[in-house]
């Protein structure tokens, strides 16, 4: 039973490690626009936390689906003029063929207009799977640094791969450089 108990605790973590390294291998490559912040967390350590510009499905707000808050589904996703990934349609069930992320509907997103002094419907708000980019902890403060400065410029993004719709985060870019080799670069 012992035996067992052990194989048990090596074998669910080489099955995650498995199933990220499966998909960064073998997933097609997006990119997200994002505008990330570097926060700390004390029992995870630093990360990058990512916010998407993109992170709804457009809709009019005559249209505007009627689903569940937090139900899952499943958003079609499309390579836009800008080389961008957007989100176009949702389903419930697990789609035949192209491109989908396995999610969560989060009910209207709007945004606010300055100009006008209201709120802008944009469609269906996606549940980003994945919000942080974990990094080394020397290299961190640099990228923040980084990311700072870029974010002003709004060249900032993430390039994922999805497989079978689940994503994992590949690299996050900044001033079009990965923050790695950015990173790197400054010691």
């Amino acid at each position: 039973i012992l035996g067992i108990l052990i194989a048990a605790q090596f074998a669910v973590p080489f099955s995650m490690i498995q199933s990220r390294e499966n998909i960064l291998s073998n997933g097609d490559l997006f990119r997200l626009k994002t505008r990330p912040i570097d926060p700390a967390d004390p029992f995870q350590g630093r990360y990058v936390r990512l916010s998407f510009e993109n992170n709804y499905i457009p809709y009019s707000e005559e249209d505007h689906p009627d689903i569940d808050y937090k139900a899952r589904i499943y958003a079609t996703i499309e390579l836009g003029e800008d080389g961008f990934t957007h989100f176009t349609e949702w389903h419930h069930e697990k789609p035949t063929k192209g491109h989908f992320l396995k999610t969560r509907a989060l009910g209207r997103r709007t945004e606010w207009n300055s100009e006008t002094k209201k709120s802008i419907y944009k469609g269906l708000q996606l549940d980003i799977p994945f919000d942080r980019y974990y990094m080394d902890e020397a290299k961190a403060p640099r990228a923040e640094q980084l990311v700072r400065n870029s974010t002003r410029s709004t060249n900032c993004w993430v390039n994922i791969r999805i497989l079978n719709g689940k994503a994992v985060i590949e690299d996050v870019f900044a001033e079009g450089q990965s923050l790695h080799i950015l990173a790197e670069e400054e010691k």
